[in-house]
């Protein structure tokens, strides 16, 4: 991933702010399915953040985020990384 067209938004996190940060990079199209009750979380999230941070949100954005927070936080999976 080339890092050169990036757009890096970090400000300390309020407490009634969004914790998504954005980092616009070069994105591949993934297809996936998500529960009906997920997605409307998910499309009211999106409207929290982007009042909040001033700024269109997608749903890459959150996914992009969330997949970060999960690979980051399993210790099992980067364990299992370092070996492969």
């Amino acid at each position: 991933m080339s890092e050169t067209n990036g757009t890096n938004i970090t400000t300390k996190p309020k407490s009634d702010a969004p914790i998504l940060q954005l980092i616009r990079l070069v994105y591949v199209k993934v297809n996936g399915k998500i529960l009906e009750s997920t997605n409307a979380k998910l499309e009211k999230y999106i409207t929290y953040a982007s009042e909040r941070m001033n700024t269109e949100i997608t749903t890459g954005d959150c996914f992009e985020h969330g997949l970060k927070l999960l690979f980051e936080r399993d210790t099992g999976f980067k364990d299992w990384l370092k070996e492969n």
